[in-house]
């Protein structure tokens, strides 16, 4: 079990590294085969300064040549990435619903670090998310069953457990939601099904009002911190927060879904006897 956990926790380092790429290339241009380099000083990097979470420990969070320092974004997007990969290959599903699920996870904490930095969701990682989402319950789905019903119960899933989100967004005319949230929630369904689907927004709204309740009033302190280490650009040139201030609300969606999807990956049992729909 040692052997497979580091197995598939170097593979999580690897394209924690990767997701890292994405996250800072999205949107600007580069390429994303090109050299990396140093965000201040633009140094190109050795591969040897290039090693996910070992490199950035040796050099001690410090660029080596202009001795600034490196986002903090860098390990912990690696780390976080290793644990989601280490998680899902030592659970009980399928290889190809691992395979699969791997990617959701690179997809999850690029859209979550991304939507922290720029108050977006990019809808090809979104699209992409929604779309794995599928392939893998439609596998499950095609492993074990035939019947009819369940594939047109898959098909609706999504659609279904994205309703309340639409409302809220058509409703507020995108003030209370964002329509990435909206195209999001597609893939909650698909990958949980209707009932775990709804189980995965409770979470999240819950996990959102909590973050609301206890960190509005030193927020503004949270956010410089953020930006201290290089996570966040929330925030930036204005003159703080208060209670009409946007916060992204992708990141709160993708730890719900995580809870459930998580917690039913490795039990196959229903979560506080909620009814799913599929066969998670």
């Amino acid at each position: 079990m040692i052997l497979e956990a580091a197995l598939w926790g170097g593979f999580g380092l690897i394209f924690g590294s990767f997701a890292n790429v994405l996250i800072l290339r999205h949107g600007t241009g580069r390429r994303l085969d090109g050299r990396s380099a140093c965000m201040h000083c633009g140094k190109t990097l050795q591969w040897y300064e290039l090693v996910p979470l070992l490199s950035f420990l040796a050099l001690r969070g410090k660029c080596g040549q202009c001795g600034k320092r490196i986002s903090f974004q860098y390990p912990a997007v690696e780390a976080l990435c290793a644990a989601g990969f280490i998680l899902l290959g030592l659970s009980p599903a399928p290889l190809p619903v691992k395979l699969i699920g791997s990617a959701i996870v690179v997809l999850f904490i690029a859209i979550a670090v991304y939507d922290l930095r720029h108050m977006i969701m990019p809808d090809r990682w979104v699209w992409s998310f929604d779309i794995l989402s599928f392939l893998a319950s439609a596998y499950l789905l095609w492993a074990v069953s035939s019947d009819i019903w369940q594939y047109a119960m898959l098909v609706i899933a999504g659609p279904v457990v994205a309703l309340p989100l639409f409302l809220m967004w058509y409703v507020s005319q995108g003030r209370w939601m964002g329509f990435g949230d909206v195209k999001f929630s597609l893939g909650i369904g698909w990958l949980l099904g209707i009932g775990y689907g709804y189980l995965a927004l409770m979470f999240s709204f819950v996990v959102g009002a909590f973050v609301g309740v206890f960190i509005l009033m030193p927020l503004p302190r949270i956010v410089k911190l953020l930006h201290g280490i290089g996570i966040t650009r929330l925030g930036e040139g204005g003159a703080g927060f208060t209670m009409k201030s946007e916060v992204p609300f992708g990141p709160f969606l993708i730890l719900g879904t995580c809870i459930v999807w998580f917690a039913l990956i490795y039990s196959y049992m229903p979560i506080l006897g909620f009814p799913g729909v599929l066969l998670w």
